[in-house]
């Protein structure tokens, strides 16, 4: 289907960044089809910030479901400064190990979430009569 546009050539020479781009210039109207999926990627990445920022914002006041301004500022900060060094010091991979590694700790958490979900559910066997 898109054997002219050499999406595998264009990974290997200019990055996985690119093929997006070379992919929607095939199609009719690529360059707005472009302009769209920049728009709709920034979208979701505003979003997500703004998401992550509330959640800090309320776990940081004890639960206040209106977390001030200046707390999801700071938040927002912190994390705009940690990406931003992540990705100067090392690139995206730096950025994604820094992801992984962060993120580990809460893979024996959910573990343990588990366990505790199915002593529970044990408990709460109801014998049939």
């Amino acid at each position: 289907m898109f054997h002219q546009a050499g999406l595998q050539a264009v990974i290997d020479d200019q990055g996985m960044e690119v093929a997006l781009f070379t992919l929607l210039e095939q199609f009719p109207f690529g360059a707005v089809m472009s302009c769209l999926a920049m728009f709709l990627i920034a979208t979701f990445f505003i979003t997500s910030a703004d998401s992550a920022t509330f959640v800090l914002g309320t776990l940081t006041t004890h639960g206040n479901l209106n977390p001030p301004n200046s707390v999801k500022f700071t938040w927002g900060l912190i994390q705009s400064v940690a990406a931003a060094v992540l990705l100067w010091s090392g690139g995206l991979k730096a950025l994604q190990t820094g992801s992984i590694l962060a993120a580990f700790p809460f893979a024996f958490i959910i573990v343990f979430m588990v366990v505790s979900l199915l002593k529970s559910l044990k408990k709460e066997l109801v014998p049939s009569p």
